[in-house]
């Protein structure tokens, strides 16, 4: 280069850390890409007896289907597989895409909790995670539609925007009920005077928007509203593969003695570990408010009863998002992706991928091996229980405590409830 050229004013994307960054993107994006492709063809039960009949269903009965309930989720997704009915192709298939383009939408809001200069690598790793392919490309579940409803909370949270927040939160809460699982995040921000009190009336909005055209069709109310509750009560086990503290407990207890003491230890536990996040002043340091949402989500899931082996989804795309901004945090991060990923075998492997020349040999890998597969979310416990100590250990190494007197820390929430009356300060 001549001297007397003028120097850009932007740096040379293809620098050698540049290359280095774009061949990193570029091999998660194509092994995510490769695992989709791989588990594109794969049929489980759920789609032959649930998600095929019910896509069927709609292409069958049109613009009716607002009068006729034709599944056992929440209205939102009977409005998503009336548009998908709308499509050609073969039913699986269009619903495995539907969920993989939502994939992609998780990875967009996972890039809105990093730093600029990090946003494509956080993307390529999101939609390049075991558990995110498997899901929706594998199990054509929904998941990545409520995470990424629940992360763009996050993001609303990380700029203050309060309503923003809450809105976000209640689109998670009209798609699924594992939402709620973010609720103490926002209980955290209303102790830390960044999400008043009355937002929290936004809650039912959303299903309430989305459960107005059947309302308006004529469809029973006990029908529309009613479906939260029969999903609660759906299975009774206290850990389906769930890599958490109740496949220990449920070999100690019954089912019912577990509800008993699992429910409200688990909102005491939660409730407390809220508490000592707010004293511990986690929201005010650095990727505070990122480390207290990975601690909760991955602490609420672990010491709940009736939890299924996906309902550690939400953290993973946070965990993505903290080791991005802090190498600290991949370690935790790969833990509890193993976890999940050891939860999600016994589903996969254990008998319940039907009509399948690849999938389907699985059983009879464990009668030759004499690998059980129910075994391996006991694992998945120490690993996802291992991940958590990191995080709490990391956010006891940063924490701001305040005093713990009772007498204190009254005069401290007053003092925090008078100065939430002011407005939130601006980003």
């Amino acid at each position: 280069m001549s001297a007397d050229m003028p120097r850009l004013p932007f740096p040379n994307l293809f620098s050698r850390i540049g290359n280095r960054m774009v061949v990193t993107c570029g091999l998660l994006l194509a092994l995510g890409l490769a695992e989709r492709l791989v588990f594109l063809p794969a049929r489980t039960v759920d789609m032959i007896g649930a998600y095929t009949p019910w896509l069927q269903t709609a292409e069958r009965v049109g613009g009716s289907y607002l009068s006729h309930r034709f599944t056992d989720y929440a209205p939102f997704y009977e409005h998503c597989l009336a548009l998908i009915a709308l499509f050609p192709g073969p039913a699986i298939l269009r619903i495995k895409i539907f969920s993989i383009l939502w994939d992609v939408v998780l990875a967009l809001m996972v890039t809105l909790l990093v730093p600029p200069g990090r946003r494509l690598l956080a993307a390529a790793i999101t939609l390049a995670l075991p558990t995110i392919a498997m899901n929706s490309a594998l199990l054509a579940q929904s998941d990545a539609i409520y995470g990424a409803m629940v992360l763009a909370c996050i993001a609303a949270a990380l700029r203050k925007r309060p309503v923003w927040t809450m809105l976000a939160f209640s689109g998670a809460l009209a798609v699924k009920l594992q939402a709620l699982l973010a609720a103490p995040l926002l209980v955290l921000l209303w102790l830390n005077r960044r999400q008043p009190l009355w937002t929290f009336a936004m809650v039912p909005l959303a299903y309430l928007l989305f459960a107005l055209p059947m309302v308006m069709a004529g469809r029973p109310l006990p029908e529309i509203f009613g479906v939260y509750g029969k999903q609660f009560d759906l299975f009774k086990i206290l850990s389906n593969n769930a890599p958490n503290i109740w496949q220990v407990g449920q070999g100690l207890m019954s089912y019912e003695h577990g509800l008993m003491l699992g429910l409200p230890g688990a909102m005491v536990l939660t409730g407390a570990a809220v508490l000592l996040l707010w004293r511990a002043g986690t929201l005010h340091v650095r990727d505070g408010l990122l480390l207290a949402a990975a601690i909760l989500l991955i602490l609420a899931p672990y010491i709940t009863p009736k939890m299924h082996d996906r309902y550690f989804y939400l953290a993973d795309p946070v965990l993505v998002a903290l080791a991005c901004r802090d190498r600290r945090f991949l370690m935790p991060m790969l833990l509890a992706q193993a976890a999940s990923i050891l939860a999600y075998v016994p589903f996969i492997a254990d008998g319940y991928i039907a009509e399948d020349p690849i999938w389907g040999r699985t059983g009879s890998v464990a009668l030759a091996t004499g690998l059980s597969y129910p075994m391996l979310p006991l694992l998945g416990t120490a690993l996802m229980g291992a991940a958590l100590v990191l995080l709490v250990g990391e956010a006891y190494r940063r924490a701001e405590w305040r005093a713990l007197t009772l007498r204190g820390w009254s005069r401290s929430f007053q003092a925090d409830r008078f100065q939430g009356l002011s407005p939130p300060a601006r980003p």
